[in-house]
């Protein structure tokens, strides 16, 4: 691998990192979140979790999920519940106001989903193709440094 790909490797995330929050930032900082917070959001919309699968989800350590959690429930969004059966383990719930930004945010991410839909079916199946092997480079070169 030369210089200049090397840095086009380093371009190609911060290109997919910029244009994704372009498009999703408005969209959530339309509800008080981050993306971040609005992906939690909407994981727990269909189910509650652990603190735990949260953490997988959003691909950091359980520490900064359990910190992301406390704010989000400070906020008004969900509600953590120990687990009667292993009081180490927090259960989040959605509140109210959590299910009600969560379904708004939905129907607003519904215009996306429209849009994508229109594709021809060659053009989504070479989408999900090329997000696979994005996240499949991703884990491998994460796997490889240990995220170092």
């Amino acid at each position: 691998m030369n210089e200049a790909e090397r840095f086009s490797v380093l371009t190609m995330f911060q290109t997919l990192k910029a244009k994704t929050s372009r498009l999703l930032d408005p969209v959530v900082q339309s509800e008080g979140l981050t993306l971040l917070q609005a992906c939690v959001l909407g994981h727990l919309y269909w189910q509650d979790a652990a603190v735990g699968d949260i953490s997988e989800l959003a691909v950091m350590d359980q520490a900064n999920a359990s910190s992301l959690c406390k704010k989000m429930e400070r906020e008004g969004f969900l509600t953590r519940t120990r687990q009667e059966k292993d009081r180490r383990v927090v259960i989040l719930s959605l509140t109210d106001k959590g299910r009600a930004a969560a379904e708004r945010l939905q129907q607003q991410l519904n215009c996306f989903l429209e849009l994508l839909n229109a594709l021809p079916n060659d053009a989504k199946e070479e989408l999900v193709r090329g997000y696979l092997a994005a996240n499949q480079m991703l884990d491998y070169l994460f796997e490889q440094t240990k995220g170092e």
